[in-house]
């Protein structure tokens, strides 16, 4: 047998936004969809990147682009704008690769990403039961987490390089085990306020945990 392909990574037009990237899997089997969603000033291809090398080839990477803010950088203009893109460029990439799964999928953002991203992901948490908010500062709530659990969310992983980010991600799990949703906060102490480094490799240990017991994530 020889060498598997990489994935490969193209853009994908929207409709109604800008092109986002798109990491496509070798092989013609069914995968699940990760959509990484970047922080103001970001560009969706370094979150494609980071993510793509976190789950290789068991997974499509979609990341939304946003609105320009300076030449090459981009930023959501509120989490109902992010949430609409989302929803445009998930349909725009099923449309295009069936073999996308329609469940299993996980939502991670950083910084504006994870913070936007906990105000509208309940709202797709059928397609993307999984949550990874990394360096966010929304404050989750039992109702919040209510939500989510009542459309299909099944886990959220909150990774952080900072303080004020884990004091809300500390809080933030406490709600939503109290809303019987599986929750986890790490904090990497001095990292800062990054998605690099040993906030990296937080998100790297606990992925298993949370993917954990879904055949679509098994391989």
């Amino acid at each position: 047998m020889g060498p598997r392909s990489a994935p490969a990574r193209v853009a994908l037009d929207v409709p109604g936004f800008l092109p986002a990237a798109l990491v496509v899997p070798a092989g013609t089997e069914s995968r699940p969809l990760v959509v990484a969603a970047h922080g103001a000033g970001g560009a969706p291809e370094w979150d494609c990147e980071y993510w793509s090398r976190l789950v290789g080839d068991r997974a499509f990477v979609l990341c939304p682009r946003g609105t320009a803010m300076s030449p090459g950088s981009f930023y959501f203009k509120h989490h109902y704008a992010l949430g609409a893109e989302v929803a445009a460029a998930v349909s725009a990439a099923r449309r295009q690769f069936p073999r996308i799964l329609p469940t299993s999928g996980v939502y991670a953002g950083f910084s504006q990403g994870a913070s936007m991203g906990a105000l509208m992901i309940s709202s797709y948490a059928e397609q993307f039961p999984y949550v990874v908010l990394i360096e966010g500062f929304t404050q989750w709530n039992i109702a919040l987490g209510r939500a989510f659990a009542k459309r299909g969310g099944q886990a959220l992983l909150f990774v952080c390089g900072t303080r004020e980010c884990a004091t809300k991600a500390e809080a933030s799990t406490q709600a939503l085990r109290r809303a019987k949703v599986r929750a986890r906060s790490e904090h990497a102490p001095g990292t800062g306020h990054t998605a690099s480094g040993a906030v990296r490799e937080r998100v790297v240990q606990q992925l298993p945990w949370l993917v954990a017991n879904d055949p679509a994530w098994a391989r």
